[in-house]
């Protein structure tokens, strides 16, 4: 079998070396497709001078912007469909699967009755971790689809050989082609936030994804502090800061999109409607710059009403611009 292994990365370089490691030193061959998203940190030099091109399974490809992580997976995704790999493994870059992750995973193959794979995700370190419960692996609520679509796996359930789940992100899981063929490409139009939700939602007309449990990969997700405390006549709550509100446009028109596409029944508009008018009421009481968070929150919200997709939206906004 001919296993194509995605890894979409943007300016985590020393991150990124610790996910290629575990790659090369897998005990089942595949051949790695690093995405490199218009990196500005210098990967496109460190990975040569380090000399990860000089493995023959690695092939490097620089997009010519950053497109997001939805459109380097969607540029990956294609890649692999069009050279005939019979299975795609997506991967963040701060991501580290176990060596024989990869192996056992194939080991459990049964592409009549699974759309994909999926190991089980650790949040931290190998020497240093959690069990994720929330986010990278779930079931779907169709009617009860905001502010989240995926809903959380009961625990019992990560305690199995395997077991059977509707969700499953782009860290680490495994998909046959013969499944890509008939759903299409992940959506490149979202550009960050709940990509692998959408195509997980896709997956799942087709069939479950197995979890298996005995497969595992650490996710490390170095993110940056992104909330801080605010205070209201006594309430505290924790608020986006507002250097990191241009990323938060994404995730909510995305969601937006998604629970109007996909979720069930009359619920759905009322959901909806009820986050608006939170978000909204949240903003005046608690936040600074209240005008431009009102427009974000605005324009992204109503943008995944209509399923429109500006991704230079959100710095037009800060430019004061429409």
């Amino acid at each position: 079998m001919k296993i194509c292994t995605v890894v979409v990365t943007f300016n985590r370089y020393e991150l990124l070396k610790e996910c290629l490691d575990s790659l090369l030193n897998q005990t089942t061959e595949n051949t790695i497709l690093l995405v490199d998203n218009a990196s500005t940190d210098g990967t496109d030099k460190k990975i040569i001078e380090d000399g990860y091109l000089e493995h023959t399974n690695i092939i490097y490809k620089r997009l010519d912007k950053n497109s997001g992580g939805a459109g380097g997976f969607h540029f990956g995704v294609k890649y692999a469909l069009e050279n005939a790999y019979d299975f795609v493994w997506l991967m963040d870059d701060d991501a580290e699967p176990e060596l024989d992750a990869l192996e056992i995973l194939l080991q459990n193959i049964d592409n009549k009755k699974y759309s994909a794979y999926a190991s089980k995700t650790m949040i931290g370190t190998k020497d240093n971790h959690t069990l994720s419960t929330f986010g990278h692996r779930g079931i779907f609520d169709y009617k009860n689809c905001l502010p989240a679509f995926q809903k959380g796996i009961n625990l019992k359930e990560y305690e199995k050989d395997k077991c059977e789940i509707e969700m499953a992100s782009f860290v680490g899981i495994l998909i046959p082609i013969s499944s890509i063929k008939k759903i299409g490409l992940p959506e490149e139009r979202f550009f960050i936030h709940h990509d692998d939700t959408e195509y997980s939602l896709r997956l799942v007309t087709l069939g479950k994804i197995l979890m298996i449990n005995d497969s595992l990969i650490y996710h490390k997700e170095k993110r940056q502090e992104e909330k801080i405390e605010r205070k209201f006549l006594g309430f505290k709550k924790n608020r986006i800061k507002f250097e990191r509100l241009w990323l938060k446009y994404f995730g909510l028109r995305n969601s937006i999109f998604i629970a109007f596409k996909y979720g069930k029944g009359i619920k759905v508009y009322f959901l909806a409607f009820k986050l608006y008018f939170a978000l909204i009421k949240d903003i005046l009481l608690y936040d600074d710059k209240k005008w431009t968070r009102l427009v974000f929150a605005t324009n992204s919200f109503f943008d995944g009403v209509r399923g429109h997709f500006d991704n230079e939206k959100p710095t037009k906004i800060l430019r004061g611009k429409k």
